[in-house]
């Protein structure tokens, strides 16, 4: 009852301010105690060593359990956006870059904005979680979004890659991609299928797909909470035959993702490079994402 009535009677903004400035980190506290305790480090961290593990526990003892834990992410808190309703595609969106990106029916705007601003906050140029410094690396790629979800990703390189490829299998996810895509459709495939190493009804390889296809100048994007090394076992001949093959993979979903993912694209003679800073899951840091090195 006190909480439908907080809600009903506090201003948005205000309920907002007070979750930012005490409410977030005391609910996380309460709803997390084992996972706090290492953030508890906050109040010791002039004693100790001020190592980057360190100082991202005292970042969250101090603002909360985040899968970000640096200072970049509280920017995000307060940005103000709107979300606006498009009647002939019967969904909500937002603009992004000059640009719309829509959400699905069944989203609340003030979902979408909470979303969005997730997304922003993933993509930033200062977090671990972003897919590519610049771009601009995909000029003249194909790209294979490999778990596009919303394809805020394929939206921010639409201008430079040569066409997309956007792996996406929930319904809800698929009517707003073809909503936001709509002005690039001529570039943009949509496949309703899973990317793994097996092919039936419902998976796909990376080898099979691309049966037939030009393999030259690919970029592979993966985010599938997982299903990463699977998707690499069944791309083995696309990781040794493909042309100017690079890429940008999560290593945090699993817990030995990291050195997994590593090896696999080591022993087809790739050298890769992980992203700085940690993402936090599942009670501990990993490393977020493994990119091809620069050349």
């Amino acid at each position: 009852m006190i909480v439908k009535l907080y809600r009903k009677y506090m201003p948005y903004a205000l309920r907002n301010k007070i979750y930012d400035v005490f409410l977030g980190a005391f609910l996380s506290f309460a709803r997390n105690p084992k996972e706090y305790s290492k953030a508890l480090l906050h109040l010791f961290s002039p004693f100790l060593p001020k190592t980057p593990e360190n100082k991202c526990y005292a970042f969250m003892g101090k603002h909360g359990l985040t899968p970000y834990p640096y200072p970049f992410m509280l920017e995000y808190r307060k940005i103000v956006m709107d979300c606006f309703y498009d009647e002939p595609f019967n969904l909500h969106y937002v603009i992004h870059h000059t640009k719309k990106l829509y959400f699905p029916q069944s989203y609340s705007p003030q979902d979408n904005v909470a979303i969005y601003k997730t997304l922003l906050t993933e993509q930033d140029s200062r977090s671990p979680h972003r897919y590519v410094k610049d771009y601009k690396r995909l000029t003249g790629k194909i790209l294979l979004d490999i778990g596009a979800a919303e394809g805020i990703f394929a939206l921010d390189c639409i201008e430079f890659i040569e066409h997309a490829y956007l792996f996406e299998c929930d319904d809800k996810w698929v009517e707003a991609l073809n909503a936001t895509f709509a002005p690039w459709k001529d570039k943009v495939t949509i496949v309703e299928k899973y990317v793994s190493d097996i092919n039936d009804e419902h998976n796909i390889t990376i080898d099979h797909f691309l049966e037939g296809k030009d393999n030259t100048n690919l970029f592979l994007k993966m985010d599938i909470e997982g299903y990463e090394q699977a998707a690499l076992r069944g791309a083995k001949n696309t990781l040794k035959d493909a042309h100017d093959l690079d890429y940008s993979i999560c290593t945090y979903h699993r817990k030995n993702d990291a050195d997994e993912i590593h090896k696999i694209l080591s022993d087809n003679h790739f050298e890769s490079e992980f992203t700085e800073g940690f993402f936090y899951i599942e009670r501990e840091l990993r490393t977020a994402i493994i990119r091809r090195k620069s050349k």
